[in-house]
C-alpha cells in the first residue's frame, strides 16, 4: 500500500513538472529601484508575450531552460534562463538604461535617436525569430505544405507580426508623448489617457510630420473634444 502511494506521488510529481510551470516577479529600474511599466516579457523559446503592470510585476509561462527577455524603451535588453523549479519560480528583473553604444561600432546621438538604438539591440535579440521566412509554395511546396501545420512556426510568425505592431507603436510612443499633449491641453491623469486613447495617432503620420503639424494635429483634436464636452453639456 505505501509502495502504490509513494508511486502515485511520484507520477503527479512528474506530471506537475512536465506540465506548464511560471516564472514570475518584480521588473525595475537598476538606479532608482522603481517599478518599469510596460516592460515586453517574451519566452524566446515559445514566443509567448506579456507585460509588466504598473507595479512592475510580470508573470509567464515558462520550463526550466527557456530564456526570457525584458525589453524596454530606453533600457537594455536583459535575457535570463528560468531557473528549476515544480511549478511557479520567482526571479526579479533589474534593468539598466542603455547607453548609445552597440557591440560593434558606437552611435553617435546626432546620427540616431535613442528609439532606432532600442529597435536594433532589439531585433539583435530576437534575429532568429525575426529572420524566419514562409517556404515558396513554388519553390518549397511540401516545405511550405508542412509549414501551415508546424505549431512552432505558427507562433514565430504571430510573434514576428506582433513585434512588428510593437515597434510601430512604440515609435508612435516616441513622438506622441504625454508631456506634449499635456502642455497642448493642459490635460492630467485619466483624462489624458483617455484623450490620447480616443484620437491615436496614425503610425504614417507619426513618420512624416513635422514638429508644428503634430502640435496642430493635437490642437485640432483638443478642439473637436471640446465640442463634444459642449454638446454632451447641452444635452
Amino acid at each position: 500500500m505505501f509502495c502504490l502511494r509513494y508511486f502515485t506521488f511520484l507520477l503527479l510529481l512528474v506530471s506537475v513538472t512536465a506540465g506548464g510551470q511560471t516564472l514570475q516577479g518584480v521588473v525595475t529600474d537598476s538606479a532608482t529601484r522603481k517599478p518599469l511599466y510596460p516592460v515586453t516579457v517574451v519566452n524566446t523559446r515559445t514566443q509567448a508575450v506579456t507585460y509588466t503592470d504598473e507595479h512592475g510585476n510580470y508573470s509567464i509561462a515558462a520550463n526550466p531552460g527557456n530564456i526570457i527577455a525584458f525589453s524596454f524603451v530606453g533600457y537594455k535588453t536583459v535575457e535570463r534562463v528560468k531557473p528549476n523549479s515544480v511549478i511557479v519560480a520567482s526571479l526579479n528583473i533589474a534593468m539598466a538604461q542603455s547607453a548609445f553604444q552597440l557591440q560593434e561600432f558606437k552611435v553617435h546621438s546626432r546620427n540616431l535617436t535613442q528609439y532606432q538604438v532600442d529597435s536594433a539591440e532589439r531585433r539583435a535579440v530576437y534575429h532568429s525569430e525575426l529572420a524566419r521566412q514562409h517556404p515558396s509554395p513554388v519553390m518549397s511546396p511540401f516545405s511550405a505544405l508542412a509549414e501551415k501545420f508546424n505549431k512552432k512556426a505558427k507562433r514565430t510568425y504571430k510573434f514576428q507580426a506582433d513585434y512588428e505592431q510593437r515597434d510601430l507603436q512604440r515609435f508612435i510612443d516616441t513622438r506622441y508623448t504625454p508631456d506634449l499633449v499635456s502642455s497642448l491641453t493642459h490635460f492630467t491623469d485619466d483624462t489624458l489617457g483617455y484623450f490620447m486613447n480616443t484620437y491615436p495617432m496614425p503610425y504614417d503620420f507619426a513618420r512624416s510630420a513635422s514638429d508644428l503639424e503634430m502640435k496642430m494635429w493635437i490642437r485640432s483634436n483638443y478642439k473637436a473634444w471640446l465640442k463634444k464636452d459642449s454638446l454632451a453639456a447641452k444635452k
